[in-house]
């Protein structure tokens, strides 16, 4: 057991940052019991100030931290070259600015800010090296900085936020500290973002140039997660001008440097990325690349254990079947509704197994417009195998509490209503409408209750 206060702040901010609230609470009232100095009990009061936050108290994490900056500025007057009361301070300040923010209290979060920034940028913004209280003291001065632009960012005072991204870039980019290098990477990320909001296009496309230049080799994660954000970015100007060989050119950078990363927001980056330069191929008339693309995201992820990853090689495998739908490949198009269904009609994650739902109704749609082309020589629909597909849908997944897996349900008994009412069943139609009516009417979704209003209107017309 810790028998020390800073042991017990050390295991509060540890259970902090694994959400083990109870524990937290626990350690810095331990803490608090045994401060000696005002540094340790603003800094105990910081931690039971951040649990009442969590807790949706924010005026009282507000009045706690306010009690633990009076505590080190009273301490501060008679010792301001103190390191561990200036880094406790900070720390609260820093702390303080996120309450307010979530309060939209940008303008005083700014304040706050200011006060740790007015204090202590210039103490700790060279690139020499610090004992530990001010090295750490230097890392949040930092992550105020970023943070002071985002206050700023949210306020629309784009110039003022772009100082702000361009002072932590001056005064930081030489430091040899991982923690304060993600601090740079995110600030010429936002710097890149905010010439875009001022207008200079060709300053934010350069922006995120120099930021890959600087950090697209780093083995951070973070860093990495600042780097794909920004190329993600660039791309977007590009997908917007509808420059798709660019695009392709972006997609290739981040393919070729992220594409063996297993950390979980890289690899979905990836992933989102693979699908969209596989569209991009499209777009420029590439078909077999772009066929291909598809192919490589259920390839890399298909299998994987992460469900989100999973989800994106479902909708690959749908991308690539609208393709194959388009160049009237029906027989390759059927094959990858199956290939859904077989990987993923039982997936444990119920928006997987609900690409699996849209692929069985997309194919009874499929199946819908070949019979409909067939009836035009034979003067006779055939909607069985059509309808086959619309039920499977609804007897796999009708029980299911996923809003996502509703959608699907209510969809197949809307087009399998729609069809049966064109050839004439209104009998089978209308009881297709008033079971979807009756199951999904009370739902407060948007989406579910569109579909439910379409219903509505195909009653009224049976």
């Amino acid at each position: 057991m810790p028998e020390t206060c800073q042991e017990w702040l050390e295991r509060g901010e540890d259970a902090l940052s694994k959400v083990k609230n109870a524990e937290a609470l626990a350690a810095f009232e331990e803490a608090l019991k045994l401060a000696a100095r005002p540094h340790e009990r603003a800094l105990a009061l910081d931690g039971l100030a951040t649990i009442r936050f969590r807790h949706d108290e924010k005026q009282q994490a507000l009045d706690l931290l306010d009690e633990a900056a009076s505590l080190c500025l009273a301490t501060e007057r008679s010792d301001p070259a103190g390191a561990q009361i200036a880094r406790a301070l900070a720390q609260i300040w820093y702390d303080k600015s996120i309450v307010l923010t979530t309060m939209d209290r940008d303008e005083a979060a700014i304040a706050t800010l200011d006060q740790s920034l007015t204090r202590f940028l210039d103490r700790v913004a060279s690139a020499v090296p610090l004992g530990n209280e001010l090295l750490e003291l230097r890392r949040l001065v930092a992550r105020s900085l970023n943070r002071k632009g985002s206050a700023l960012h949210s306020l629309e005072r784009w110039q003022e936020s772009l100082d702000c991204s361009e002072e932590a870039i001056r005064r930081f980019q030489d430091v040899d500290d991982v923690v304060v290098q993600r601090c740079v990477a995110r600030a010429m990320r936002y710097r890149a973002k905010l010439f875009g909001y001022l207008g200079r296009q060709d300053k934010e496309i350069e922006g995120y140039g120099e930021l890959f230049a600087r950090f697209g080799a780093s083995s951070d994660r973070q860093i990495s997660e600042a780097v794909l954000i920004g190329l993600e970015d660039k791309m977007q100007i590009y997908r917007d001008q509808e420059d798709f060989e660019t695009v392709v050119e972006i997609c290739d950078q981040i393919i070729d440097r992220y594409r063996t990363e297993s950390y979980w927001p890289i690899a979905d980056s990836v992933a989102r990325t693979m699908i969209r330069q596989a569209v991009a191929f499209g777009r420029r008339g590439a078909r077999n690349k772009e066929l291909a693309a598809y192919d490589n995201v259920l390839r890399l992820y298909g299998d994987s254990p992460d469900p989100t990853l999973r989800l994106h090689a479902g909708k690959a495998l749908m991308f690539k079947a609208v393709t194959l739908s388009d160049a009237d490949e029906v027989s390759a198009e059927m094959d990858c509704y199956d290939e859904v269904l077989r990987r993923y009609a039982e997936d444990p994650d119920d928006q997987v197994r609900a690409v699996a739902a849209d692929a069985l109704i997309h194919k009874g749609m499929s199946l819908g417009a070949i019979a409909e082309d067939a009836a035009a020589d034979t003067g006779e629909r055939e909607i069985d195998s059509e309808i086959a597909c619309y039920d499977e849908a609804v007897r796999r997944y009708s029980d299911a509490d996923s809003i996502h897996l509703k959608h699907a349900v209510a969809e197949a008994l809307l087009h399998k209503a729609e069809t049966l009412a064109e050839v004439g069943r209104t009998a089978e139609a209308s009881q297709s409408v008033d079971r979807l009516i009756a199951s999904y009417a009370a739902e407060k979704d948007r989406d579910l209750q569109e579909i439910v209003e379409e219903a509505r209107a195909l009653q009224a017309e049976l």
